[in-house]
Parts: C-alpha cells; structure tokens; sequence
C-alpha cells in the first residue's frame, strides 16, 4: 500500500528564545517525518502530537483536498505556543 509522506516543520514558537518551555522543550525550526509510526529522532512533544495526529493521518491517506489551500496545513499545539506546518512530502509505500 502507498501512503503520503508528511513532513512536519516547528515554525512558530511564541517565547523569547523559541524553544518551548514544556517538557519537550521543542525548537524553532525542528523537522520530523510522519510515516507509519511515530517521528524518529529528537521526537515531538506528545501534546503536540496529539493536536497533529488526526490531520497528519488524514494527509497521509488522502489526495490533497480543498483544507490544504497553500500545500501546507498549520496545527498549534494545545498550549497555544508552537505551530507545526504539515506538508506532503512524497511518497512511501509499506
């Protein structure tokens, strides 16, 4: 099966220093890949992930719709201090 590659970028951080002061203590300008399982690496806030989940599973098994009117979908985490920019990068199949 093939399935859409979700690039997730932080590009917004409302603190002084840009890096948030939650747990995960995520940065201005992070980068993660969605595929079937969580993002490698660093890893993402599990609030954030939260809030990105559904739209992020959504593009990876939709064509793009009418919501992703600039190719991109942005998705604030619960705090209200970071968004994350979804995009389609690609495509990956299982």
């Amino acid at each position: 099966m093939e399935f859409n590659k979700i690039g997730i970028e932080v590009i917004d951080v409302k603190t002084d220093n840009k890096i948030c002061s939650g747990m995960a203590r995520t940065e201005l300008g992070e980068k993660y890949e969605l595929t079937g399982r969580t993002p490698a690496g660093k890893g993402i806030c599990r609030s954030a992930m939260t809030a990105i989940d559904s739209m992020g599973l959504f593009m990876m098994l939709t064509d793009k719709t009418e919501l992703e009117k600039n190719d991109y979908f942005d998705v604030t985490c619960p705090h209200g201090v970071c968004t994350f920019r979804l995009t389609r990068d690609g495509k990956y199949t299982v």
